[in-house]
């Protein structure tokens, strides 16, 4: 089977699948800085965060959500989008987060990312966090893109066409999940 396929998720009437995108580019002061955009993918098509998307339709790919969510069409060769991370959030919905570099909208505001922390689940048997902040998702995202740009050359062309991001994203550990060091 593709890896493009849609799956069904469990939990009846009301659950949804939603596609959030990190949109990155560098800073001022020498950092990262991001976009946050959400939307939705499956369920009853209600936008779960009306402050910050529209109504995008049901039954898509996600990968489909998230250009659309940046403005991206399927052929970009300028922009990298990478799935990175997913998580079930009691709001009876699973996030599926994406990174995007460079931000295709560096003209609107976004947040530095200072924090480096990522969040941990509580022990093992129990690896997703209660309640992992944006800025740890965001971390998460980054640390990805940091091994990408080591492993993947075509990740790598995209990045190195950034001025500063390839520096900056060797300052982060390019550790994939599951093989971060002890901290």
């Amino acid at each position: 089977m593709s890896s493009q396929r849609a799956v069904l998720v469990e939990g009846g009437v009301g659950s949804s699948v939603v596609v959030e995108v990190f949109a990155f580019r560098t800073d001022y002061r020498g950092g990262l800085a991001y976009r946050d955009l959400t939307g939705p993918l499956w369920g009853d098509g209600s936008p779960r965060f009306p402050e910050r998307t529209g109504h995008l339709g049901s039954a898509r790919h996600p990968d489909e959500v998230a250009r659309d969510l940046l403005g991206l069409t399927r052929h970009t060769s300028t922009h990298l989008l990478h799935s990175t991370s997913w998580r079930h959030e009691r709001a009876d919905h699973l996030v599926l987060t994406y990174a995007c570099c460079p931000d295709p909208r560096p003209d609107l505001p976004a947040r530095p990312l200072r924090d480096r922390v990522l969040a941990h689940g509580a022990g093992p048997a129990s690896p997703s966090p209660d309640a992992p902040r944006t800025d740890q998702v965001a971390a998460h995202a980054v640390r990805h893109l940091a091994f990408l740009l080591h492993t993947d050359p075509t990740v790598r062309q995209v990045i190195e066409s950034v001025p500063g991001l390839a520096a900056i994203l060797d300052t982060w550990s390019p550790a994939p999940a599951g093989q971060l060091p002890a901290e």
